[in-house]
């Protein structure tokens, strides 16, 4: 069970780092959201992505602002949150802290994939699990800020989203694109498995972390 007066203190810190990036990143998205549904390709059509084909590369610009909308905004607050104000508190388990940074950034995720919701037209199976999927990357997402910068996570996550863009069968991450979609969840499941996997590994290699370098 979360410490309930751990995680208001983490809310506050979480919710100071986050804020202007918040305030510019989820408006920005919400005007990309409108303008288009005003043009009426929000729900499916904005989220169907791209077939490549041979000689013709599409570049979805919206696509890929929308899929990294909710990393951006969480930056590099959980490696603040971890590095830098977990000492201070040390003597909470590292589990239960570690708990409170997922939990926060699970939240933000079901906020921003609500905020999908309310334009409307997206199946729910394939919504469900583009949720599904984004929970699994924004634990990773965390748990690797805790041994690389946040500019390099995130660099890494936007290349690996790019070349979703260009590689049409790219595993897992091509069923964020409706167009690619395969309603057989395999991928989804999978690739989630995997991510959530590999964030618990990473997480349970904290007490290698020197916080005297920090």
């Amino acid at each position: 069970m979360l410490n309930k007066t751990l995680l208001k203190r983490n809310m506050q810190l979480y919710w100071h780092n986050i804020k202007f990036r918040f305030l510019i990143v989820y408006p920005a998205m919400l005007l990309l959201l409108a303008f288009k549904s005003c043009q009426g390709m929000a729900g499916i059509r904005l989220f169907s992505g791209v077939l490549q084909v041979p000689g013709a590369i599409v570049f979805p610009f919206d696509w890929l602002f929308i899929m990294l909308a909710v990393f951006l905004i969480i930056g590099d607050s959980p490696r603040e949150l971890f590095l830098k104000d977990y000492p201070i508190v040390s003597r909470v388990p590292d589990g239960s802290y570690l708990a409170t940074i997922y939990v926060m950034n699970a939240s933000l995720t079901v906020m921003i994939w609500l905020t999908w919701q309310l334009f409307g037209g997206l199946p729910l199976i394939f919504s469900l699990e583009m949720l599904l999927i984004f929970l699994a990357l924004t634990a990773l997402y965390a748990s690797l800020q805790f041994f690389i910068s946040s500019l390099l996570d995130l660099g890494l996550y936007a290349a690996i989203f790019i070349l979703a863009i260009l590689v049409n069968q790219l595993p897992f991450l091509s069923s964020l694109m409706y167009l690619r979609y395969s309603a057989h969840w395999a991928d989804g499941l999978l690739g989630s498995a995997l991510c959530l996997l590999a964030a618990w590994i990473l997480s349970r290699m904290i007490k290698y972390i020197d916080f005297s370098l920090e």
